[in-house]
């Protein structure tokens, strides 16, 4: 096998644990607290930039997501596996509310 198809292997169980960790917490199935622990847990769903995962959030959506994490200070290119845990904190009180 060369390198390249390692690679290839490589970058294809991340795209599939990137969708794993996105579905779950679409499908209701995972708490943003316990994706938190899966990205720390998995390098590979640790790489999932946070705004994706905060999207899939079931009634966020694209704007709220975005604006909390502005209202945070939390950059786009965050990837969930860094974000600091009184940030984490933050999102999960935010998206708990009811949005205004």
């Amino acid at each position: 096998m060369s390198q390249f198809d390692n690679a290839f292997e490589r970058a294809a169980q991340a795209r599939q644990a990137i969708a794993d960790i996105i579905s779950s917490v679409r499908s209701g199935d995972t708490d943003l607290p316990a994706a938190f622990e899966l990205a720390d847990a998995n390098p590979l769903m640790g790489r999932v930039f946070a705004v994706k995962v905060f999207e899939a959030v079931p009634g966020i959506g694209k704007v709220r997501a975005r604006r909390t994490m502005d209202d945070i200070g939390l950059d786009e290119g965050v990837w969930l596996d860094q974000v600091p845990s009184e940030a984490r904190l933050a999102v999960a009180q935010a998206f708990a509310e009811p949005a205004p």
